[in-house]
């Protein structure tokens, strides 16, 4: 079992106090400075918000942003998702066609 380290980060004027699994502190900075920009950008080019709002708002563009990444052979995450639910749906189908009755 790994332990825990406690990182304490800054964002949007508001303190945390952070779990994160030895060795990953320089990982969740780098996703902390991600997410500072992604606010940044928000306050740049918005309207004033409250800091729910541009925190909601850069979380979802980050998970866009996450969506949109190119995996294999220029597959979208979001396509290659919906291809590997898919599959799983036609498995489960498949299936439960093929099932016998017991009796």
């Amino acid at each position: 079992m790994s332990d825990v380290v406690q990182v304490d980060i800054e964002l949007l004027g508001r303190h945390f106090t952070i779990g994160t699994p030895q060795g990953e502190q320089e990982t969740l900075l780098e996703a902390v400075r991600l997410l500072e920009g992604k606010i940044s950008t928000i306050q740049q080019h918005g309207k004033v918000m409250d800091a729910d709002k541009i925190a909601i708002m850069a979380a979802l563009n980050i998970a866009h942003d996450l969506l949109k990444t190119k995996v294999g052979e220029g597959l979208e995450m979001a396509a290659f998702q919906r291809k590997i639910r898919n599959m799983g749906e036609a498995a489960d189908q498949a299936l439960r066609q093929n099932q016998q009755p017991l009796f």
